[in-house]
């Protein structure tokens, strides 16, 4: 290095064992993106589960306090645990959304080197090669519904408080 140039070799990104990024296969690129693809659905699993968990500790609570006779002196405690259900909904929402957003990249870039790589090609399934999935997922229908539930979950359980504290709203004013 003279004069304070780079080389490729200085600029070509290296691997924690020292090995540069084209000197990988793409058999071990596909390994690589798998793995990462795994680590996203666990972690996306895990996160819907604790919201699911979250949420079925408030309903339980809130559903023993509509039995009670007299339903005004537990009003305030209702409200408080809707207002802690949407609140849950909503701070567990973005570690969800940003977990979809992880796998669409990893599946985005898995997709692509399958499209691209004859070596690989044939470890695709019809999934992996529909036209237009390489760049954008929602051509992928399957994809969309297997995660339509953790998508939309949060968004649910926040319409399910606020319809619930309407509820308790109204049911205060109509009952004497």
């Amino acid at each position: 290095m003279m004069n304070g140039e780079r080389t490729n070799q200085d600029i070509e990104p290296r691997c924690a064992n020292g090995i540069s990024a084209s000197e990988v296969s793409d058999l071990d690129k596909l390994r690589f993106y798998r793995d990462e693809v795994k680590h996203e659905f666990n972690l996306l699993g895990m996160r819907s589960t604790m919201l699911v968990f979250c949420q079925s500790f408030l309903v339980v609570p809130f559903a023993i306090l509509n039995t009670a006779a007299d339903f005004r002196t537990v009003l305030a405690a209702e409200y408080l645990i809707a207002g802690l259900g949407i609140l849950l909904a909503r701070i567990l929402a973005e570690p969800i959304d940003a977990a979809h957003r992880a796998l669409e990249q990893w599946l985005l870039r898995q997709r692509s080197l399958q499209q691209q790589s004859e070596s690989i090609r044939d470890l695709a399934i019809d999934r992996d090669l529909i036209p237009g999935a390489a760049a954008d997922l929602r051509e992928d229908q399957d994809h969309a519904r297997s995660l339509a539930f953790s998508r939309f979950a949060p968004t649910g359980f926040i319409i399910f408080w606020a319809a619930a504290a309407v509820f308790r709203t109204v049911r205060a004013l109509t009952q004497g």
